[in-house]
């Protein structure tokens, strides 16, 4: 006997008990047998409401015209069977037969509404939950939990529906129901297919239910669910269906997110792009454009133009022409080092001698600018690409004269071992750099458009090839004003080659 029934039996006897009692009292004071019958039908009709059936009401009807007829009437103590004792047990029985009708119906239609509001808050809580969701694990995973649970069977959902070949499907798994191997047939990625390329569900009576995930006509997956244990029925199966359209929705909202990040993925791209060539065509331009004249010059008036101003003109020439090979070289370790083709050929290096071989290809060019370098005493190897470092090194000395604005710039790199890394700070007391540019110093963004620019050349690509070189070797860079003036670099290199590889 279960909790509810002894309930319901314990209930009923105490309403019988508590009704003979009274009627004991109405019968002894002769306070009228209609009351009697009265306080019979209303004890019948509140436990033909409160417990759940007929057969209470029935019983207790039956059992309580035989007792009150066996204890309270004359004779007291045995029947008297008179004409009373059948219309009681007949109006007692319509009272039970009609009361029963009325509360199973009032509970049935109260069960069903609980029911409902109960499918409804469900509903509206996955709802919430897979149009909140911006992650198609995530969508995945709510909609097989929701359908796991209520419809108590193994779930598969197959999103990348591929033409040919294995399938690879999310799961879910219920107790003594098929594992994921079922879904891993060759039958079942055929009725996979089917399905999605129908758009409409496939039921087969030997593998399983298959139900397309589609929103304005477009497949995003395929539920799947055995019937080797049971098959879904109709109100599942209506289930699956709500589940379904908002799995849709839900599918089709991380969809259009996705295309709208590639979208603008794809623009800044093209605006990275489109920013590169022009800096590029400005930088090219200029030096070509010297060139040009210069050839011109000497081409046309070279006989009447004197000795040292042809050398003049050559030197330029010469200058120029170094200068655009060192552009293109620069072109291409930038482009490179971001499509991950450059090979980082590293080895371990002195680093005085990196940096006495960067300032003396920069003196070259600037003799006479002055130069101070502070670097510890003991000897520091460093595993580098020797070439690009100081490729980095000849880049950030060159723009400490290029920025100047016609100012005198010292120069002082000092070099710090800190920790695992090794830094190189390279700062000079001339202008500094505008504040307003400072932020996107290390991008293509930085362009001739920009304030802090010269007729030769843009600051924006010499500083994004040293940042994707120093990052390709497992450092970092920045760039500040100083306090007292002028600007300074720093960017860090790791000591140890295991580390960095390890990390890279």
């Amino acid at each position: 006997m279960n909790k509810k029934k002894f309930k319901n039996i314990i209930f009923s006897l105490c309403i019988l008990c508590s009704t003979l009692l009274i009627c004991e009292i109405l019968y002894r004071y002769d306070l009228g047998h209609q009351n009697i019958n009265i306080v019979m039908s209303m004890a019948i009709f509140i436990i033909t409401a409160v417990t759940e059936g007929y057969i209470y009401g029935v019983l207790s009807a039956v059992i309580g015209v035989f007792t009150y007829d066996f204890l309270i009437t004359s004779p007291r103590f045995g029947f008297s069977f008179t004409l009373d004792f059948p219309v009681t047990l007949i109006i007692l029985l319509t009272v039970v037969f009609t009361s029963s009708t009325i509360t199973t119906r009032i509970k049935a239609q109260a069960e069903h509404a609980r029911k409902k509001r109960k499918h409804a808050e469900l509903l509206y809580s996955i709802n919430r939950k897979l149009l909140s969701t911006r992650d198609l694990d995530t969508i995945v995973r709510y909609s097989m939990e929701f359908l796991k649970d209520e419809l108590i069977h193994s779930i598969a959902f197959f999103e990348d529906i591929k033409p040919k070949g294995k399938l690879n499907p999310y799961f879910r798994y219920v107790k003594d129901d098929v594992g994921i191997e079922y879904f891993t047939k060759e039958e079942i990625f055929y009725l996979v297919r089917l399905a999605a390329d129908k758009q409409e569900a496939l039921d087969d009576k030997d593998y399983g239910y298959f139900f397309p995930i589609v929103a304005q006509n477009i497949t995003y997956g395929v539920f799947a669910f055995s019937f080797g244990e049971k098959d879904l029925n109709k109100k599942q199966k209506v289930f699956l269906e709500l589940i379904s359209d908002q799995t849709a929705q839900a599918l089709r909202m991380y969809r259009l997110m996705v295309e709208q990040q590639e979208a603008k993925v794809m623009m800044e791209a093209e605006k990275v792009k489109n920013s590169f060539l022009r800096s590029i065509s400005h930088d090219l331009r200029t030096p070509l454009t010297g060139i040009i004249g210069a050839s011109s010059t000497l081409l046309e008036e070279g006989n009447k133009i004197p000795y040292e101003i042809q050398t003049k003109l050559i030197e330029g020439i010469q200058n120029d022409s170094q200068w655009l090979l060192n552009m293109i070289e620069n072109i291409l370790s930038i482009t490179k080092v971001q499509k991950n083709d450059m090979v980082i050929d590293k080895s371990e290096e002195i680093v005085e001698e990196v940096i006495e071989g960067a300032v003396s290809t920069f003196r070259k060019r600037f003799p006479n600018a002055k130069v101070i370098v502070n670097q510890p005493e003991n000897v520091i190897l460093l595993p580098i690409d020797i070439m690009l470092i100081s490729q980095v090194l000849i880049n950030l000395l060159e723009n400490t004269q290029k920025h100047a604005q016609g100012q005198k710039s010292d120069v002082v790199i000092e070099v710090k071992e800190m920790g695992d890394f090794v830094s190189f700070i390279i700062a000079d007391n001339g202008p500094g750099i505008d504040p307003k540019i400072l932020p996107m110093l290390f991008n293509f963004t930085v362009t001739s458009e920009n304030l802090y620019k010269d007729s030769t050349r843009d600051l924006g690509i010499g500083l994004s090839i040293c940042k994707t070189i120093i990052r390709a070797h497992g450092g970092e860079i920045y760039a500040n004003n100083r306090p007292e003036g002028g600007a300074q670099f720093m960017f860090t290199i790791p000591l140890c080659r295991e580390k960095y590889e390890k990390n890279y």
